[in-house]
Order: C-alpha cells, then structure tokens, then sequence
C-alpha cells in the first residue's frame, strides 16, 4: 500500500528570532485596518518577502504578486 504523503506543517519552519518576532507584531499593527492588497503592498514596500508577507496576512504565497498587478492594472487605467 502506498504511503501517504503529509503536508509541511509550520513546525518544521526555521525558528524565528526576537528580532522577527518584533517585526511581525510591528508590521501587523501597521496594517490594522487596511485592505489586504493594500497591507501586502506596504509591506512588500517595506522589504517583506513574499513569504512572510503570506504568514502575516494568512493569504497564499502568490497573493503577493496578484495584489502588484492589480495595482499596476489600476494605475494604467487611472493614467491612460
């Protein structure tokens, strides 16, 4: 019988230091009230990976770049 195959977990995730703790916390209070493609756009301003970004958010890992396309979509429309 096959074996079946078990989904990473964030257990197995690297643990984080304080310092990205902080972060984390800072990041999220600065977003309180923001829409998330808004949120994912400042943080990813900010220099949060796409990765991270999706951890805070609690969104996929590929939301990241759909929220830049959409706001590259808008200002097109909006300039043109």
């Amino acid at each position: 019988m096959a074996k079946k195959q078990r989904k990473k977990s964030a257990d197995n995730a690297p643990p984080t230091s304080a310092e990205d703790k902080i972060a984390g916390v800072l990041a999220l209070i600065a977003i309180k009230d923001m829409e998330a493609d808004d949120a994912a756009l400042k943080l990813d301003a900010i220099g949060f990976t796409s990765k991270e970004i999706s951890a805070l958010l609690d969104v996929g890992p590929n939301y990241v770049n759909v929220a830049r396309f959409r706001a590259k979509k808008g200002k097109k429309r909006k300039a043109g």
